[in-house]
């Protein structure tokens, strides 16, 4: 009947889907990559699974069908019920894999393994016209734990129940079973099923199977028995010349295990996504269960959900089975790939026991006749011990006459003993006294005798009797005591028994559940191991981000104390050789110069308005050039001593371009000069320039050579260097605005410290790299600005100590007159 009872494990293969478009889009990393010519998988870094097949991004449709399911289809037209189940993560390739799509509007070589299968089927149909084959099939889906025929939609809810048949098969009543006749017939059906089918828009996929659909091909076939099961039916007439084999074939697309998080679900497919989840919660414990080593005491919880009631033969039950198991590449879906296959590992220790199902009807017969022979042989032992029961008590009756009769002779007996006893001293005296007759004499003398060996015989039995502690009792009654004390002992044994199994089971349970917690403890160990592990590591990344971030900040303080320094020597290298004392950076450098030519003529200080730099250098130099031509050119025209009014006027000139410069810079946002607003503020300036260049141009002609007057000289000496100190000092104010920028920037980093702090770890590792690359832009551009500025002090300098030569050549030239005007007097 049965063809061998040894047991198959489950096999599982792992197919890993390409990238997708979008993945590659947003620079997604490849975590899973196959060990070359082997069955194994690394995941991470290190991670090394094994697997009975290995299916890479470049595998085929066919590929996956010949490898796994076609050694399946021929188990189903040998007997053998088999199953192909898809389990992974939303958008990982189940329905694909499977074939549980639009297949009308799908390629030939894009096919999955239902429409491949399908055709290989009715191809061998087709090719074994000697046996007789019924197909049909039935689709079914598993939606919110409940039950819903994808091929009769009428069908309510309430008429579809998961049962278990007499020999412990799983079968589902209620659903429609379509009888088919070829393989389009059946495309056809899983077409509409699959329309039927609850899909819904997540964001990891547009078309997520929201229900696990479970698709069965049903086979009977009625073929002629074979050679032996003919020799028997010679022996018994039970047996008939053609053999009936039924067997099925489920393929189950199950619905994506699911982070909420991930897939965006709200409302009704939040609500799905938690019936998804808790039933592939349970079928994920039925694979721990069955994989357990340890299995024989773990109770496998079936009953946890329908698909896995569904799926109890196909796991660790009556099925060949196979499970493929779909992971995605990309390092985002990391978590649930290492999940997918740490399940598949687990489901390769479970082990099924497949048989070939023969036609039930005839099981059935063969069962009754086994049954209807041990009821005779029962009948025939029950008859035999009836009469065994009879012969009984008759031979209990005989047995009590004859005690009975016993009891009588033996009161016979002793009447008979007395009355001896009395006559025999009677007639022993009389035998000594009386004269009697030779032959009476003989006669009495013979009778005493034989009296007194009646007795001797009597004391010897009796002694011996109770030498050998003989009960009187008759055998048989002992006999039967001896079996009703038999008979309790036996009961109370029983019943001790009893209560020992029982006992037995107690502690098998309570040793269960000690394993059980012992795992569970172990567990949440491990657990709890990596946990500390990822804490630590973090703890670790935190403190070299500071450790980062302390450097960054000594680096930055060091280089403001050395442009500090730098700024100070130049200070001390240039204009204070004329200031006896190094002045505070706040006093304006003019006035020691004004002091040291000739008193001021305003007491109060001038404040000055910097702003950032719009012209370049040569562009300020060509300003200040000409300012002083000019003055000289003036002077040589009108032949006069100006010298307090052209001051006044010079003064009065820096004062509207210091107003115009903070006028502008109050209007300008964020400290900013557009090209507009520098034009507008410096356009009359330059026109007026160039006016002044071109007269300085022309009366230079004529120059220091007809000059008759000195005092304008030394005014314009004067003023001249008085502009080039306002200048200095416009170039001190930018050095402190750049000052300011690096501790506003230093200020932002402390800001962006504490914020990192209260940041989570991950995102701060992703996003750290971004901020600190922003601020070290930043602060290369401080230092180029500071860098700018220093540069232009030094070159301002540079002027001034050239401009000292050319004073002294002046004071010359100016003795020299004074000289000639002397003479000219005399």
């Amino acid at each position: 009947m049965e063809s061998g009872m040894e047991e198959i494990p489950v096999k599982v293969a792992v197919r890993i889907r390409p990238l997708l478009s979008k993945e590659v889009l947003h620079n997604h990393q490849v975590c899973v990559r196959l060990v070359p010519n082997t069955q194994q998988i690394i995941i991470g870094k290190d991670r090394v699974f094994t697997f009975d097949f290995v299916f890479s991004k470049n595998s085929t449709q066919e590929e996956v069908y010949t490898v796994c399911i076609k050694p399946l289809l021929v188990s189903l037209t040998e007997g053998y019920n088999a199953t192909v189940f898809a389990y992974g993560q939303t958008g990982s390739g189940k329905t694909y894999t499977i074939g549980g799509g639009h297949i009308a509007s799908v390629a030939e070589d894009e096919k999955g393994i239902i429409p491949r299968a399908i055709q290989e089927l009715f191809q061998h149909i087709s090719e074994n016209r000697n046996t007789d084959f019924h197909v049909k099939v039935s689709y079914i889906e598993v939606y919110k734990e409940e039950l819903r025929d994808l091929l009769e939609l009428e069908t309510s809810v309430k008429e579809i129940h998961i049962r278990e048949d007499e020999k412990g098969n799983t079968v589902i009543v209620g659903a429609k079973e379509f009888q088919v006749e070829c393989a389009d017939e059946v495309i056809s059906l899983l077409e509409s099923g699959n329309a039927a089918r609850h899909t819904g828009v997540t964001q990891m996929n547009e078309h997520s199977s929201r229900s696990h659909a479970i698709f069965t091909i049903s086979i009977c076939q009625k073929q002629p028995a074979e050679p032996q099961k003919i020799t028997d039916a010679a022996q018994d007439s039970s047996w008939k010349s053609v053999q009936v084999i039924a067997s099925k074939f489920h393929f189950v697309d199950l619905a994506g295990s699911e982070r909420v998080t991930k897939t965006g679900n709200t409302g009704e497919r939040f609500k799905e996504s938690i019936q998804i989840n808790s039933g592939l919660l349970a079928l994920g414990n039925v694979i721990s269960a069955l994989g357990d080593p340890k299995r024989k005491s773990v109770h496998i919880p079936y009953r946890d959900a329908k698909i896995t009631r569904i799926l109890k033969d196909s796991l660790g039950g009556n099925a060949k089975t196979v499970m493929i198991t779909c992971i995605s590449p990309s390092s985002s879906d990391f978590d649930e790939s290492l999940n997918s296959l740490k399940y598949a590992n687990r489901a390769k220790n479970i082990r099924n026991k497949p048989v070939v199902n023969y036609n039930p009807d005839q099981d059935r017969i063969d069962e009754m006749e086994l049954e209807i022979r041990l009821l005779r042989e029962a009948l025939q032992n029950q008859q035999v011990s009836n009469q065994c029961s009879h012969d009984l008590n008759q031979e209990r009756t005989r047995i009590s006459s004859l005690e009975e009769q016993l009891t009588r002779l033996q009161v016979q007996c002793f009447s008979y003993r007395n009355c001896v006893d009395e006559a025999l001293p009677f007639l022993v005296d009389l035998h000594d006294d009386v004269s009697l007759k030779r032959s009476q004499r003989d006669r009495l003398q013979s009778w005493i005798t034989m009296v007194q060996e009646v007795r001797k015989e009597a004391l010897s039995v009796q002694e011996t009797d109770t030498r050998t502690g003989t009960s009187q009792e008759p055998h048989h009654i002992t006999i039967l005591q001896l079996k009703r004390e038999l008979k309790k002992c036996q009961q109370a044994l029983v019943m001790d028994e009893e209560v020992f199994s029982q006992k037995d089971h107690e502690l098998q349970m309570l040793q269960n559940q000690i394993k059980t917690l012992l795992q569970e403890n172990e567990e949440q160990l491990e657990s709890l191991k990596e946990a500390q592990e990822t804490h630590r590591l973090q703890n670790e990344k935190m403190v070299e981000q500071q450790i980062f971030i302390d450097k960054l900040k000594e680096k930055l303080e060091k280089f403001t104390d050395v442009e500090t320094l730098d700024f100070s020597s130049a200070c001390a290298d240039g204009p204070a050789v004329v200031a006896s004392a190094r002045r505070p950076y706040s006093v304006p450098l003019t006035k020691s110069l004004l002091h040291s030519f000739h008193p001021p003529p305003e007491t109060e200080t001038r404040k000055v308005y910097t702003s950032p730099p719009t012209f370049s250098l040569s562009r300020v130099m060509a300003e200040f050039r000409a300012r002083s031509q000019m003055i000289l050119s003036n002077i040589e025209d009108q032949d006069k001593v100006l010298h307090c009014h052209l001051s006044d006027h010079s003064d009065e000139e820096e004062e509207n371009a210091g107003s115009k410069k903070k006028t502008s810079f109050k209007h300008s946002i964020n400290r900013t000069w557009t090209r507009k607003q520098a034009s507008m503020c410096f356009l009359p300036d330059l026109s007026d320039m160039k006016c002044q260049v071109d007269k300085s141009r022309s009366s230079n002609k004529s120059g220091l050579q007809t000059d008759t007057t000195t005092g304008e000289e030394i005014d314009s000496l004067q003023k001249s260097h008085v502009f080039n100190m306002q200048k200095l000092k416009n170039s001190e104010l930018r050095l402190t605005e750049a000052k300011q920028k690096m501790r506003e920037l230093a200020l932002n980093i402390k800001m962006k410290e504490e914020l990192i702090k209260e940041l989570d770890a991950q995102s701060v590792s992703r996003q750290y790299s971004l901020k600190i690359a922003k601020l070290e832009q930043e602060f290369e551009q401080a230092k180029m600005e500071l860098a700018e500025t220093q540069k232009r002090l030094q070159e301002l300098e540079s002027k001034e100590l050239r401009d000292v030569p050319e004073k002294t050549k002046l004071q010359k030239e100016f003795r020299k007159k004074m000289d000639a005007a002397k003479l000219k007097v005399q």
